[in-house]
C-alpha cells in the first residue's frame, strides 16, 4: 500500500465500529510473534487529560536521554500523529509499511474465517510493530476508550500505570456511576505502581485498592496569564507553556512517573524532569494562536468537566475580550453539560456538524447554544465559519466542542495569513 491506500483502508474499517474485548487483539498480536513482549510501558487511562501527560512524560524520558515510542488515539492534526518516535510522527512511508503487515494479517483472518481486528485494534498492532523495529525503550501507551477491555490492556508488564481525571464520558459503555467508570479504568493497574492525584470519594474508593499508589503532591500556581503559568511542584519551580489549571495535574502525575521509574533503575536527572515539563507543549488543548489581529483558542473539549476547565482559563486569563466560540459536537456527547460551561461566557456562537457521522448537525447545536446569546448563527463548512468569525467585532475565536473539528480549523486559521502576506506583496 501507499499511504493514502493505507489511511484509507483503516477509515473504512472505522466505518464498521468498534468492540471491547481482549481476545482479537491478541490472536492478532500473536500471530505478528508479539512485538508488545519486547518493549516496557507506561500506560496512561482517565478521561481528560491523558494527551497531555502522554506529552510530559514523553518529553522528560526523552530528555533523559530514551528513545520513546509513544500511542496516542484520536490524532487531531494529522494520522501520522497517533504513532510518535521521540515525540514526533513517524513519516508516512513508515504508516504505510506497517498498515500494509496489518492488512495483510487481517486478510488471513478474514479467510479463516476468525473475528476481524477493528481499526483501532490494528493501530495498535501497527504500533507494536513499529516501536518494536525502531529498538523504542520505553513506549507511553494510552487506552483508547475506559481500560479493562481497552486493546491496549493487552499489555501484562508495565513499568506504571497513570490515570488521570475521571468523569462521566461514555457511559454506556462504562457505567452510570464515577465508581463504575474508575473500576473500568483502574484495571489497567497490573503488578506495577498507580500514580493518580486525590479525585473524588467515588473515584478513590477504587483507586485506592492498588498495592502501590502514589498520590501527587499538591501543586502550587506562582502566576498565570495568557503566556503561560509558573507554578511550583515539590519544592521546584516550572514554567509551563500549556495554558489551563488541569495541566497542574497533568505535569504533577508526570513528574510522579518519572520519580517511580528513577525507583526502577532509570536515570532521569531533575534538569530532564524540568526541560521535559517546560518544553511540553500538546495540540488542541488550549492552544493559542496569533493570526490576523485575532486571538483564537483551539480546545477538544467534549464533556461537561473539560468544558468547566476551559470556561476556568476563560474566566481567569480572558475575562476581558469578547469571545466568539465556532462550535460543533458529537450526537452522544452531553451538549447541555458542556454549553452549561461555556454557554454564559460566549457573546457569539457560529455551529458546525463535525465530520464524521456521529456529528450534531449544526441546526440542532444552534437551537441549543439560542438559550444563552442571540447572536448565533451557522456555517456549512470550517472556511465559512472561520470567515464569519473574523469578519465580526470579537478579538477572541474559540473553537471547541469537537478534536474532529480542529484539524479543519488550524487549517483555515494558517490560510488567513497566507492572504495577509499575498496582499502585501
Amino acid at each position: 500500500m501507499l499511504y493514502k491506500q493505507a489511511v484509507d483502508y483503516i477509515q473504512n474499517i472505522e466505518k464498521f465500529g468498534s468492540s471491547y474485548g481482549l481476545q482479537t487483539v491478541s490472536l492478532l498480536l500473536q500471530r505478528l510473534n508479539n512485538p508488545q513482549k519486547n518493549l516496557k510501558f507506561i500506560h496512561i487511562a482517565g478521561t481528560n487529560g491523558k494527551g497531555s501527560t502522554s506529552c510530559f512524560i514523553t518529553n522528560i524520558l526523552i530528555a533523559g536521554g530514551y528513545k520513546v515510542g509513544t500511542f496516542n488515539s484520536p490524532s487531531v492534526f494529522g494520522y501520522n500523529e497517533r504513532f510518535l518516535l521521540n515525540g514526533e510522527p513517524i513519516d508516512d512511508d513508515s504508516v504505510a509499511k506497517y498498515i500494509t503487515v496489518i492488512a495483510n494479517e487481517r486478510n488471513k483472518m478474514l479467510s479463516e474465517g476468525l473475528t476481524l481486528p477493528t481499526a483501532f485494534e490494528l493501530e495498535f498492532a501497527a504500533a507494536m510493530l513499529c516501536f518494536k523495529d525502531n529498538n523504542c525503550d520505553i513506549v507511553v501507551l494510552e487506552c483508547g476508550l475506559g481500560g479493562r477491555l481497552d486493546a491496549t490492556n493487552v499489555i501484562d508488564s508495565k513499568l506504571a500505570a497513570v490515570i488521570t481525571s475521571i468523569s462521566y464520558d461514555h457511559t454506556a459503555i462504562l457505567g452510570n456511576t464515577l465508581k463504575e467508570i474508575a473500576s473500568e479504568k483502574f484495571a489497567i493497574v497490573k503488578n506495577c505502581p498507580l500514580i493518580t492525584f486525590k479525585q473524588c470519594d467515588e473515584v478513590m474508593s477504587v483507586l485506592l485498592k492498588a498495592d502501590d499508589v502514589r498520590l501527587t503532591r499538591p501543586a502550587k500556581l506562582i502566576k498565570s496569564d495568557k503566556n503561560g503559568q509558573d507554578i511550583e511542584y515539590n519544592g521546584v519551580a516550572y514554567h509551563l507553556k500549556q495554558l489551563g489549571g488541569y495541566q497542574l495535574q497533568n505535569c504533577s502525575l508526570a513528574i510522579e512517573c518519572a520519580y517511580v521509574l528513577r525507583e526502577k533503575g532509570l536515570n532521569i536527572p531533575d534538569e530532564a524532569i524540568k526541560y521535559g515539563v517546560e518544553n511540553s507543549l500538546w495540540k488542541g488543548r488550549l492552544q493559542k494562536i496569533e493570526k490576523n489581529g485575532k486571538l483564537f483558542l483551539l480546545d477538544g473539549t467534549h464533556n461537561p468537566d473539560g468544558a468547566k476547565v476551559l470556561a476556568d482559563e476563560l474566566k481567569l486569563n480572558f475575562s476581558d475580550m469578547k469571545k466568539c466560540f465556532v462550535f460543533g459536537m458529537f450526537k452522544d456527547k452531553d451538549i447541555d453539560g458542556v454549553l452549561r460551561q461555556i454557554g454564559p461566557l460566549a457573546d457569539c456562537f457560529i455551529t458546525v456538524t463535525p465530520p464524521s457521522n456521529r456529528g450534531l448537525d449544526y441546526k440542532i447545536t444552534q437551537n441549543k447554544c439560542l438559550a444563552y446569546t442571540s447572536q448565533c448563527t451557522c456555517a456549512d463548512n470550517m472556511k465559512s465559519a472561520i470567515d464569519q468569525a473574523v469578519k465580526q467585532d470579537y478579538p477572541l475565536i474559540i473553537v471547541c466542542g469537537s478534536l474532529s473539528i480542529l484539524d479543519s480549523a488550524l487549517k483555515e486559521i494558517s490560510q488567513l495569513q497566507d492572504e495577509v502576506k499575498h496582499e502585501k506583496h
